[in-house]
């Protein structure tokens, strides 16, 4: 049964080991303020700390992801004095900080545009399934902003030199260039986008929940740290799973499937 719980401008709903985040403001194509932020960031840091959740999608209502930040907001900004446009960041510091550190895997389900922080948002997730008609793009150069925030993922996703051709011209990209670019991870019909969100988040959730937060802390620190580095941290990471009662449980399994 799916469970729906509301706060500002994101809809959260719950169904079986799935927790979908929706941004839902679809008449302004879901922009993202910095109350919606501040909701985001909530809502992914109490799914991580609930056991009854394996796996978050995070996607937007109606026919956008998302479109960016809220412009108005922003301009609200300009008279602001240089400590409080610092301060003001910590929100978006927070947002495009949190989901790299969850335990649990984040999908990304766009369709329509992904635009700036939208943009940036989908490249902090695990995955990303986008259907065919999904936009993509970091148009902020072309109005004297560059995409601060949504760099470091950006490059997390698609390398630097994807990154600086798409930061510094603003070009959008098709859903199916985004693909080429590394920003999408696999593209589907509309019809079928949700099937295929389903389905990878069935094939996830069926991972052990000690495990994939193993896991995904080991990702992040080894390719966070460069090669040398990296192999260490392995050695160091390696009795974590060795010693752990779902590799013992998993092995068992092994076993008994090949007969031995």
């Amino acid at each position: 049964m799916a469970v729906n719980q509301h706060s500002s401008d994101v809809i959260q709903e719950i169904t079986n080991d799935v927790l979908r985040i929706v941004i839902s403001r679809p008449e302004k194509r879901n922009p993202l303020g910095s109350s919606t932020a501040r909701a985001l960031v909530d809502a992914l840091k109490r799914a991580d700390q609930d056991n009854d959740i394996r796996v978050i999608v995070l996607t937007g209502a109606g026919d956008a992801f998302s479109a960016g930040g809220n412009l108005k907001e922003f301009v609200e900004l300009f008279e602001g004095s240089a400590s409080e446009i610092w301060e003001d960041g910590a929100t978006w510091h927070d947002l495009y900080g949190c989901i790299r550190k969850l335990g649990k895997p984040v999908i990304a389900r766009v369709d329509g545009p992904a635009i700036a922080g939208g943009c940036g948002l989908v490249c902090c997730c695990d995955f990303v399934i986008a259907s065919e008609r999904a936009i993509f793009g970091l148009p902020e150069i072309t109005i004297g902003l560059f995409a601060l925030f949504i760099l470091p993922p950006l490059l997390d996703r698609v390398g630097r030199a994807q990154a600086r051709k798409l930061t510094l011209t603003g070009r959008r990209l098709t859903a199916r260039e985004a693909l080429e670019a590394g920003i999408v991870d696999e593209v589907a019909p509309i019809d079928s986008l949700d099937d295929t969100v389903e389905r990878l988040a069935g094939s996830l959730s069926k991972i052990a929940p000690a495990t994939m937060r193993k896991a995904k802390h080991s990702f992040r620190v080894i390719s966070d740290n460069g090669f040398d580095a990296g192999l260490e941290l392995a050695r160091g990471l390696r009795g974590a799973f060795m010693g752990s009662r779902e590799l013992h449980a998993g092995i068992g399994k092994f076993f008994e499937g090949k007969g031995s």
